[in-house]
């Protein structure tokens, strides 16, 4: 089985623990909760820990048994954009211009997602 075929639905939760893992590396349940909840407290460690147990059963995580853990991403970030971009090329019937333009208006966008955007529209332009 590829990695890719081990990839199930992902939460919203699920896809926030797993961005703090691609952005930090490995990391323990204590600095996972740190991170994932800038110091309020809120979700608590043991819904955090219980959140990783079940990613662990999803393949998406790994635990290395040390002490204190160690929890490592499985997954990579493409990977489960590769997923889920079936899924909006099925709901958008292939026409992807409303779904970005609705994107755009739901949340400003950095200086280098504009920048990024720019590029693949120009490469796209370039290929008609």
């Amino acid at each position: 089985m590829k990695k890719q075929d081990k990839i199930q639905r992902i939460s919203p939760g699920e896809a926030e623990l797993l961005d703090i893992f691609w952005s930090h590396g490995e990391l323990t349940l204590s600095q996972v909760h740190e991170i994932y909840s800038s110091g309020t407290g809120k979700p608590t460690l043991q819904t955090i820990q219980t959140r990783l147990a079940r990613m662990i059963e999803k393949q998406m995580l790994a635990k290395r048994d040390n002490y204190p853990a160690v929890y490592s991403c499985l997954i990579s970030k493409k990977q489960t954009q590769g997923k889920y971009f079936e899924l909006i090329e099925s709901l958008t019937n292939r026409n992807f211009a409303p779904y970005i333009l609705s994107l755009v208006e739901k949340r400003s966008l950095s200086a280098e997602e504009i920048d990024a955007l720019e590029k693949v529209l120009a490469k796209a332009k370039s290929r008609q």
